[in-house]
C-alpha cells in the first residue's frame, strides 16, 4: 500500500492561508461604513462574505488533507490574487498589506505546488483513497 508522508510545508501554508483569510473578516467589522450604505446591503454583503469564507476554509481543510482538487483551487486562487494587485490603489494600507501577502503566497504556490514531490503527494493521496474505496 502506498503511504506518502505529508510534506511539512502543506500544514504551514494551510495555516498561513487561514490567517490571511481571517484578517479581512475581522477588518470588515472595524472599518467605518459610509453613511450611504443601506442596512440590507450590509447584511447581504456579510452573508456572501461568510459563505465564501466557509467555502475557503473547507478548501483549506482538504488542501491540508492532500486532495488534488483543493490544490487545483489553490492554484486558481493564486492566479486571481495576482490580478487583485491592480486594485490596490483604492484600498486602505492594512488591506494592501493583506493583498500583497496573498500575492506573495500566490507566487510561491504557483511554483511550489507544481514541483514534482508536491504534485506526487497530491496525486498519491488521491490514488491511495481510490484503492481504499475499492
Amino acid at each position: 500500500m502506498l503511504f506518502m508522508k505529508r510534506p511539512q510545508g502543506i500544514l504551514i501554508t494551510a495555516w498561513i492561508m487561514v490567517v490571511l483569510n481571517i484578517i479581512p473578516w475581522i477588518l470588515q467589522y472595524w472599518l467605518p461604513l459610509s453613511h450611504h450604505v443601506r442596512f440590507l446591503n450590509v447584511v447581504l454583503l456579510t452573508l456572501i462574505s461568510v459563505i465564501f469564507r466557509i467555502i475557503a476554509f473547507i478548501c483549506i481543510f482538504y488542501y491540508a488533507k492532500g486532495r488534488n482538487w483543493a490544490r487545483t483551487l489553490v492554484l486558481i486562487v493564486s492566479v486571481l490574487t495576482l490580478f487583485g494587485l491592480f486594485r490596490l490603489q483604492r484600498e486602505l494600507p492594512i488591506q494592501r498589506v493583506n493583498a500583497l501577502a496573498w500575492a506573495l503566497l500566490g507566487i510561491f504556490f504557483l511554483y511550489w505546488l507544481n514541483t514534482k514531490p508536491i504534485r506526487a503527494f497530491f496525486k498519491g493521496a488521491s490514488y491511495q483513497r481510490n484503492i481504499e474505496n475499492s
